[in-house]
């Protein structure tokens, strides 16, 4: 077990030591539908998922690092699919990212109950919620109940907090919420500085800090000379949705959430899906995928699949990538660093980015 001393992380690029890999359900959580079909093509699903989870994990062992894994056989989390319920959200299980934020040496998490219902146990002891904590002192004394982990990334000794991602809570008041960030900050994080940006997604998905002086980004996404002068950004374009066969079809039928090849004429699977399966997906048409990497270290970096321009950026960067397929990202709308999350790795606090 370990408390908030084991986790060390300061940036994306320092030697990974330890990691979070998330989980699937098994192909037993679907055995009660009724319809063999789409049982069947659910079942395919969620075992190959499994299979590519388990493939990551074992890369990242292969590369060095020590590897936990997330559990479903939690108290709260439904063993099968009830025939008259929606399916819970997978989310905390299959994507640990969107739940923990590591942040230095603490830990802060989406929403206190990810601690006081301690659905990691694998990484966090029971007692880590009674201690002299950063996510007590945040998430209990300080009231900010809601926070997503994704949308906060460190650089060394700069955060950037994406603030526009909060603006449809509206119990939030912008300016009261960023103070009590600084001042919690200060205590937490003497060393670090702060940046508001405005992104209005996951930061993972947006742009990525691949080592000193180099990262990925989708376009337009925020002003680098301001908020990274001087380093070498490669800018990625979109998915082309539009040149998917069948997407448009799929589109209309599930408002761009997730797509499945060659199911866009199985109106049955995608009503199924949308009824019984919605808080599984995310939305997918504003997703870029090759942005969404796990860095192991400053000369290796697992990908999603073969892209030329990444590639060729890597390469650039003395950067080797390894391909870890999530076959089914599409449809959770996830990517390796949503299932992932770094809990150690070797390195400290410094400055990467010189501001004049």
């Amino acid at each position: 077990m370990s408390h908030k001393n084991d986790f060390n992380v300061w940036s994306k690029w320092d030697p990974l030591q330890k990691v979070l890999i998330g989980s699937c359900v098994g192909p037993e959580y679907f055995e009660h539908v009724a319809n063999i079909e789409i049982r069947e093509k659910l079942q395919k699903l969620v075992i190959e998922t499994q299979e590519d989870l388990e493939h990551i994990a074992n890369t990242c062992k292969q590369l060095g690092a020590q590897v936990e894994r997330t559990s479903a056989n939690h108290p709260s989390f439904e063993l099968y699919l009830h025939p008259d319920q929606k399916a819970q959200s997978m989310g905390w299980l299959l994507y640990p990212r969107d739940h923990l934020a590591v942040l230095g040496n603490q830990v802060i998490a989406s929403k206190p109950t990810i601690f006081t219902e301690n659905f990691y146990d694998t990484v966090i002891d029971k007692t880590f919620v009674n201690t002299h904590t950063a996510w007590y002192d945040l998430q209990v004394k300080n009231r900010i109940e809601f926070v997503d982990p994704p949308c906060w990334t460190l650089v060394g000794k700069d955060l950037f907090i994406d603030i526009d991602s909060y603006k449809h809570v509206d119990y939030i008041n912008s300016k009261v919420w960023q103070n009590t960030i600084q001042k919690w900050a200060k205590k937490w994080l003497p060393d670090v500085r702060i940046h508001w940006v405005e992104i209005g997604g996951h930061n993972d998905g947006c742009f990525h800090t691949l080592k000193p002086g180099a990262l990925m980004s989708l376009d337009d996404i925020m002003t680098y000379e301001n908020t990274f002068p001087g380093w070498d950004v490669l800018y990625l374009p979109d998915q082309s949705w539009h040149a998917v066969h069948g997407w448009t079809k799929m589109k209309e039928k599930n408002r761009g959430k997730y797509w499945i090849p060659g199911e866009q004429n199985n109106d049955e699977f995608i009503n199924f899906i949308n009824t019984w399966l919605d808080d599984w997906v995310g939305y997918v048409e504003e997703t870029v995928f090759d942005v969404n990497c796990l860095v192991i270290n400053e000369s290796t970096v697992l990908v999603n699949n073969y892209n030329k321009q990444v590639f060729d950026f890597l390469k650039k960067h003395k950067m080797e990538a390894i391909i870890c397929p999530i076959r089914h990202r599409y449809f959770f709308d996830g990517g390796i660093h949503c299932v992932s999350l770094d809990l150690y790795r070797e390195g400290e606090c410094q400055s990467y980015i010189d501001y004049k």
